[in-house]
């Protein structure tokens, strides 16, 4: 529906009466703040001629000059834009003052609304058929029967530009599709990374499912060989939003090449997987809970775990196990100032360790101060001593689970010492590759009340420099024999299980 609005018109134009403007709502037309007002040309005598000039908003065109038009659009609407004008000029004029009301039943006076209604179907046919034979829409600029310019500013507010929906928008899913993608989800959620990758090469539904990110919740890479450029890990950072275990564990870099040398290859290969991590864990964000990088000799540094604790603060689980690159002090510290919630920690070096005094008695007071409300710990290595070892147990008096992994001799002074600091709550004690006596295990049991299991894994060459000696040979049996004695032992039968190998 269209409404008359009056102007009053300068008193320097000479013109009497009032300018009227024709605007039309939201559906089309021409609006209240980009009218379309007549004004007389002043180098005419007869001063009978009106131009149009369209008055928009601050913002103008795309390029900011305020007013233009495009020729297309120019040429299209002349011819009814001069029927207007004609009937604006046909129009009996009436003498008013300036503080008079003009007369808005006079017919002769404005546009009809059916010669209005007019002007819009014709406008609508004009548009259709430019927009079938061009076959493409029209760029920015102006726009007919709206009186606005594509892309400019109205009122200070940008102008909303008329999107067509894309066609996914459009796609009217069937039920059965929704059903099949939601059975598709239950089953996707249990399989593993690889098998998720081939799922998304099936079809388009599966690819929806398969690339969700409800479906990747775990992820676990391992046993592959990995290029020194791939980026297969960024790539998966976008599927990643919702993860909480990560777990990339021997994992092993590219072959050397012939004419590399040693040196350029263990260069060119050093932390080349943790650009593609650092993506990763900033995607993963706070929903990451679990975290392992473990066998990835070269290709995962100690940066691993800075990088975690910068984006990842909601750890709770956290294992970083490297043969090359053992953790040290300093990163222990980064780790433990941004992820205090971590309650089961496993950083001991890989054996054997190519710096095997990195790991040492600091790192394991640091574990103590920054975690003292762990309740799984696994350390080890050739720099953990008793001295470590008590500031540990003083420090944690939650801890449920140790593991001491390649640690020096465990006899029955360390365990005394130990367990006179702390470890009352022990439950589970793992001695993994570390030489200890039948005296100490005694005194871990009558101190440990709520000890639960005791697990002794030990080889021959623990002991032995030269474990192929037959005397040596002689000497690990005859220890294995004092440590399954111990089970003979009231409270011992259940709870002492004994691994030796011969050869490790």
């Amino acid at each position: 529906m269209y409404q008359v609005s009056d102007r009053r018109s300068s008193p320097s134009t000479g013109a009497s009466g009032r300018v009227k403007s024709c605007s039309q709502g939201s559906g089309g037309g021409y609006d209240s703040g980009d009218s379309v007002e007549m004004h007389p040309m002043e180098e005419c005598p007869e001063g009978q001629y009106y131009h149009v000039q369209c008055r928009l908003g601050e913002g103008g065109g795309p390029g900011g000059g305020g007013h233009f038009y495009e020729r297309a659009g120019v040429s299209r609407s002349w011819g009814l834009r001069k029927q207007a004008i004609q009937n604006w000029q046909r129009r009996p004029y009436r003498n008013s003052t300036e503080g008079e009301e003009g007369d808005v039943s006079d017919v002769g006076s404005r546009t009809t609304e059916s010669e209005a209604e007019m002007w819009e179907q014709q406008e609508r046919r004009a548009t259709m058929a430019e927009t079938q034979q061009s076959g493409a829409p029209r760029q920015s600029g102006y726009r007919p029967g709206t009186g606005r310019s594509e892309g400019c500013y109205h009122r200070n507010k940008p102008c909303r530009r008329d999107k067509s929906p894309s066609r996914s928008n459009n796609e009217v899913i069937s039920p059965e599709i929704l059903k099949m993608r939601a059975a598709l989800f239950c089953i996707f959620t249990y399989l593993d990374t690889k098998t998720l990758l081939r799922a998304a090469e099936v079809c388009r539904d599966w690819r929806f499912v398969a690339r969700h990110p409800a479906v990747w919740t775990r992820v676990l890479l391992e046993n592959a060989r990995v290029s020194s450029k791939s980026q297969f890990l960024s790539t998966m950072s976008q599927w990643c939003t919702q993860t909480h275990s990560l777990i990339l564990q021997n994992l092993k870099p590219r072959q050397r090449g012939k004419k590399e040398t040693k040196e350029e290859y263990l260069k060119s290969t050093r932390g080349c997987l943790e650009e593609g991590l650092e993506s990763l864990l900033k995607a993963t964000g706070g929903s990451l809970l679990i975290l392992k990088v473990s066998h990835c000799p070269n290709l995962l540094t100690d940066r691993s775990l800075w990088l975690a604790s910068c984006y990842c603060r909601s750890l709770q689980a956290v294992t970083y196990r490297s043969a090359t690159d053992p953790v040290g002090q300093e990163v222990i510290w980064a780790l433990g100032a941004g992820c205090r919630d971590i309650i089961s920690l496993q950083v001991a070096p890989l054996h054997p360790c190519q710096q095997p005094a990195r790991f040492s008695n600091r790192c394991l007071q640091t574990i103590g101060r920054c975690w003292p409300h762990l309740r799984a710990l696994g350390v080890g290595g050739a720099g953990c001593g008793i001295q470590g070892l008590a500031s540990l147990a003083r420090n944690c008096m939650r801890l449920q689970v140790l593991e001491l992994d390649h640690v020096s001799e465990v006899n029955q002074e360390v365990a005394a010492e130990v367990c006179r600091e702390g470890l009352k709550g022990l439950e589970m004690l793992v001695l993994t590759s570390t030489p200890v006596t039948p005296k100490a295990l005694l005194h871990f049991n009558s101190v440990c009340r709520n000890l639960k299991s005791i697990v002794v894994q030990i080889g021959i060459e623990d002991y032995f420099e030269d474990p192929n000696s037959p005397e040596a040979r002689k000497l690990f049996d005859e220890m294995v024999n004092k440590l399954q004695a111990l089970k003979k032992r009231p409270g011992f039968s259940k709870i002492l299980h004994v691994k030796a190998d011969i050869l490790c």
